[in-house]
């Protein structure tokens, strides 16, 4: 699909959903987990089942999200987060469903409200047993 296209596409759509990974922010410094030299070939991840079911896991897993995200400070929205967010202040997109764990989409103003983080969010944690945060 070619800009034109995207745009014209974007001008015609009526309720947008917004779907960002890693390469929106890999541009803003952060760094990716899949791609040669990326986060996973440095380190075995920590699945799901073994991050509920073992503290052990979870705490080797919040030590590296709090070490890993130092790499990543300072890192700011770019333009993709900023078109996203334009997308978002006027309406035009309803959700923003990232994979990324960055916190680059709120820091480019969307709400907390319009973001769905499918991996959570290196800023802060939830308690699994009382939800808090």
């Amino acid at each position: 699909m070619s800009r034109r296209q995207l745009a014209n596409a974007i001008d015609a759509a009526r309720n947008i959903a917004i779907f960002t990974g890693a390469g929106i922010s890999t541009e803003s410094g952060v760094p990716d987990f899949r791609s040669p030299g990326g986060v996973w070939s440095r380190m075995k991840p920590i699945y799901f089942q073994e991050f509920v079911s073992d503290e052990d896991r979870r705490r080797e897993a919040w030590s590296r999200v709090f070490s890993g995200a130092a790499r990543w400070t300072g890192a700011a929205p770019n333009d993709g987060h900023t078109a996203v967010a334009r997308l978002v202040a006027e309406g035009r997109a309803s959700a923003v469903i990232t994979q990324n764990v960055d916190n680059l989409h709120q820091q480019s103003g969307i709400p907390d409200n319009h973001i769905v983080e499918l991996h959570g969010n290196a800023h802060y944690a939830r308690c699994l047993a009382c939800g808090l945060r």
